[in-house]
């Protein structure tokens, strides 16, 4: 019945009331609802923007910030490397074509494999096409092991090959390993090549030697520039190299490894200019124009699908989840319907202290508990096995109660009805009471699900062994070493089946609330 008769609702007292109790539950709606947008929103986004509070990436509507984000992503975040590639943004588009048909020309120790793994990252494009590269060449990864004589648990944990062209002495190792990397380095188009420039190694040269300290640098080397991604190269002709300039250092000492050829005479003869600077940003700029729905799409599921591999390939945290819930939630639906029924129907003296003392376990917290139960499960041998998750939590004293109370709420005729027809007990309890029970065993059912999918620290404690982890605990583990952007896509998914089954049972669960309070 309405607490509002049908006459009353008219009046306009009536519906401003109702007005404003509705903007009042939207209000409060939204205010659940938001923080949750705002850790799936932080799902899409990255190292850049992680930490911007936008509720929206910037990114999927602003070119500008698409762009600062794929060249972060291209140079693995190296501030250094930004700087000294920031160049080439006003040339023509017919250099554009030439340039990425001089990236495809280069020889191997000219050119670096881009979108590399950051130091604070856990995955990059680069990773992913490498690992799926290996995924297809050796099927397994015990056969990947035993080739590239390496302990990878996973296609996902193999590392990227380093590359240190830039380093004069640096020569590729002669493995298995390198060799895999070489034929997957051919296969990369133009947009994964970075040329190794001299004028960058010249640049990182000068850091290292004048301990990056800008002020140091003689005029006559800083040449105007404000910055060391600024300082141009000098001429690279051996003859051109006498003196104790900080050039002719640096080049009388890389030259020879480079046979006295840098990437910016090569791109001069390529293209037939002098002065031509490599048209890098402006290459960059045209592949997100012709590709920026691909790009943005990347962006937004990398950290989402990188959960993803992590939890179906890392373990059996899944499957150890789907059988704690389950078993938690048959243990719940059997053991405290038992206890409340036995409570009901037979009682005793004692039945009064019986509740008291189920009543009494809710005012402490469960972490009380945990240590005595750890060593009791000690004791026992049941510590990494599921017998150690499900049987702490199989009996509650709050849904003991709960039960017992509308057990007794049910009609004595119904049962005295079942006796005459010569029923027993235990038929009048599975025939009569749990039939009329079923919204309170939904709802505990449900509590207990919640409970059993979102503990961490105890099943953490009783199942050390990661054979034996669950969904929770693997996320964690995750968190450590993943940056904020993976741990909210983490999270969120982690949300989802909660959110899924709150949307499919919340008839259920409102039963279950209202129908004891009725009784």
């Amino acid at each position: 019945m309405s607490l509002i008769g049908r006459v009353g609702r008219k009046r306009p007292r009536a519906r401003l009331a109702t007005t404003v109790l509705y903007v009042v539950l939207c209000i409060g709606a939204l205010t659940t609802v938001y923080p949750f947008l705002f850790m799936a929103s932080t799902g899409f986004k990255g190292p850049t923007d992680q930490n911007d509070n936008k509720l929206v990436p910037a990114y999927w509507s602003d070119s500008e910030e698409l762009l600062k984000k794929y060249r972060d992503d291209k140079y693995a975040g190296d501030i250094n490397v930004l700087e000294s590639y920031n160049t080439g943004a006003n040339s023509e588009p017919t250099q554009i074509t030439s340039y990425n048909d001089f990236l495809m020309s280069l020889p191997d120790r000219m050119w670096k494999a881009g979108f590399r793994v950051p130091p604070q990252g856990v995955t990059s494009r680069l990773a992913v096409r490498w690992q799926q590269f290996l995924r297809i060449k050796y099927r397994s990864i015990d056969k990947l092991n035993v080739a590239h004589v390496d302990l990878n648990q996973s296609f996902q944990q193999v590392p990227i090959a380093i590359e240190a062209w830039e380093q004069p002495t640096w020569k590729p190792p002669k493995t298995i390993k390198w060799a895999d990397w070489a034929e997957f380095r051919r296969t990369l188009p133009a947009e994964f090549r970075i040329p190794v420039r001299t004028q960058w190694m010249f640049q990182e040269w000068l850091r290292s030697k004048y301990k990056n300290r800008f002020s140091d640098v003689p005029v006559s080397t800083a040449a105007g520039a404000k910055s060391f991604g600024e300082v141009p190269m000098g001429e690279t002709s051996p003859n051109m190299l006498s003196g104790s300039s900080d050039w002719a250092q640096f080049w009388n000492r890389y030259g020879p490894a480079y046979n006295w050829d840098s990437i910016e005479d090569r791109w001069r003869t390529h293209i037939g200019k002098t002065g031509s600077s490599m048209p890098i940003l402006a290459a960059e700029r045209q592949y997100l124009t012709l590709n920026r729905g691909a790009v943005t799409r990347e962006f937004a599921v990398r950290n989402y699908l990188y959960v993803l591999d992590y939890i179906l390939l890392h373990g059996r945290s899944l499957i150890n989840t789907v059988l704690f819930c389950c078993l938690a939630v048959l243990a719940q639906v059997i053991v405290n319907p038992l206890a409340a029924y036995a409570l009901s129907r037979f009682p005793m003296k004692a039945t009064a202290s019986v509740l008291l003392f189920l009543l009494a376990t809710i005012a402490f917290p469960a972490e009380i508990a945990m240590i005595p139960s750890f060593l009791l499960l000690k004791k026992l041998n049941l510590l990494n096995t599921f017998a150690a998750l499900v049987l702490p939590t199989a009996a509650s004293g709050y849904t003991i109660y709960l039960l017992k109370g509308f057990f007794d709420s049910l009609p004595q005729e119904v049962f005295d009805s079942g006796q005459v027809d010569g029923a027993p007990e235990w038929l009048m309890m599975l025939k009569l009471a749990l039939p009329l029970s079923k919204p309170v065993l939904g709802y505990i059912a449900l509590l207990s699900f919640m409970a059993s999918y979102g503990a961490f620290v105890y099943a953490f404690l009783v199942c050390q062994d990661s054979k034996m982890w669950t969904l929770m605990v693997f996320i964690y583990q995750l968190q450590i070493t993943s940056p904020k952007a993976v741990v909210m896509a983490a999270v969120t998914l982690a949300a989802i089946p909660t959110v899924l089954v709150f949307l499919a049972f919340q008839r259920v669960i409102m039963r279950g609330i209202v129908l004891p309070g009725e009784r």
